[in-house]
């Protein structure tokens, strides 16, 4: 995949507002987490792939308590002291109001507003105890003064608060697009992007491949039942190209084996913005 390069500075915090023809699917493409390898079939006009993703991360890192989360002086959620600190999203908080999905830095937050912080983590927390459950894909960050220019990032959340898609957005591509599955202090992940993006591009010229990039669009809805029923939009594309090729997409996740796994089951060609 091309790799596009960018510079960003911080700006002032903002409110993010995060507010064709149907093609059948039929199981072609099977992808093995286990071995790592893809197998396409031949695609037509009516699409014939995917599609099972087993769980990439079967238990991601071991939780590590951070400490209380308490409000900053901006009213922001901050849970532990110092470097180990984590901020909380406000807008990524579950249902129950129990997790949440935040950011870390080794050096800690910045002590002002000429300094931004390095290495950002997302992770996902427990609100309770301040308890860091596993490293997300993402490296948003936000101060309450500052925020990272040209990043998104979304939650998910399904009714009973024991699953989330987390949707990590850059300026060109979704940096990270996969589903968590919570029980205590395991949590599974599902690779959402590794399914998604294949399938899609399968529908290019082969040529064309390697100069598209993928991203989920933030702004359309992305939902999750309890039921593992996923919708969202998402679109291949050039960027600083106004053309692209976008689709509105089901995946379903249920259990197999013991281990969640994903499946495209409807994907529908839209109109482009």
């Amino acid at each position: 995949m091309l790799k596009w390069k960018w510079k960003w500075k911080p700006r002032p915090n903002r409110t993010r507002d995060t507010g064709g023809p149907a093609f059948q699917i039929r199981p072609a493409l099977l992808y093995v987490a286990a071995s790592g390898r893809v197998r396409i079939n031949p695609v037509r006009r009516v699409l014939t792939f995917p599609v099972v993703l087993v769980a990439l991360v079967v238990v991601q890192t071991a939780a590590v308590r951070a400490d209380a989360c308490v409000a900053d002086k901006h009213g922001g959620l901050v849970c532990g002291e110092g470097t180990s600190a984590v901020r909380v999203f406000a807008d990524t908080i579950s249902p129950s109001k129990t997790y949440a999905f935040a950011w870390r830095s080794p050096d800690g937050f910045p002590t002002s507003n000429k300094d931004t912080p390095s290495d950002v983590e997302n992770v996902l927390v427990r609100l309770a105890d301040g308890m860091v459950l596993t490293k997300l894909g993402g490296a948003y960050w936000s101060t309450g003064e500052m925020r990272a220019n040209r990043y998104d990032l979304l939650a998910a959340w399904s009714p009973d608060n024991k699953a989330v898609i987390e949707v990590a957005n850059s300026r060109w591509e979704s940096d990270s697009f996969a589903y968590y599955l919570l029980d205590g202090k395991a949590v599974t992940k599902v690779d959402l992007r590794a399914l998604v993006e294949p399938a899609m591009k399968a529908k290019l010229p082969a040529r064309e491949r390697e100069f598209r990039v993928f991203r989920v669009r933030e702004e359309l809805p992305v939902t999750l039942d309890a039921r593992g029923h996923v919708g969202f939009s998402a679109m291949v594309y050039r960027p600083k190209s106004e053309v692209s090729l976008d689709y509105k997409i089901q995946v379903d996740i249920a259990a197999k084996n013991g281990k969640p796994a994903a499946r495209i089951v409807s994907m529908q060609r839209v109109k482009s913005d």
